[in-house]
């Protein structure tokens, strides 16, 4: 138990970082709607706004998502990688279908990743909804 928790701490923590530094970095510049300086007049066009936000932060989910993936196949919980990206999915997304199942001994992670993941997943619908009404703001 002790080390599934420090999996899932260290793991936690990875995926928060990247999901900051995704947003912040990659994701919000990406998509366009917080231009400043010389664009700054120029109005967002939203469908295709909309489009690279939610394009680029569901990349991020999967990233993080598969960075899980990597941790389940490197400790052994799952034979293969494809196994462990499956449960990760469905882990991370609360899906849960119950068909692939990690040993007793790491059966934690499993919940502690579909924490995170409805963190995250609130997260981005947090920027995607100030994105929208930044969108309706210029407008």
């Amino acid at each position: 138990m002790i080390w599934q928790s420090v999996l899932a701490l260290g793991l936690a923590i990875v995926t928060v970082i990247l999901h900051a530094v995704g947003t912040v970095h990659v994701v919000i510049p990406v998509a366009g709607v917080w231009r400043h300086g010389v664009d700054s007049h120029v109005r967002p066009r939203p469908v295709w706004t909309l489009t690279r936000l939610v394009g680029m932060l569901l990349v991020l989910h999967l990233v993080e998502m598969a960075i899980w993936a990597a941790a389940y196949s490197a400790a052994g919980v799952f034979a293969n990688f494809e196994t462990s990206l499956y449960f990760s999915l469905k882990s991370y997304t609360t899906v849960g279908y119950g068909d692939v199942l990690p040993p007793a001994e790491w059966r934690l992670l499993g919940p502690i990743e579909a924490a995170l993941g409805v963190l995250m997943l609130g997260w981005s619908t947090s920027i995607i909804v100030a994105t929208v009404q930044r969108i309706y703001n210029i407008r």
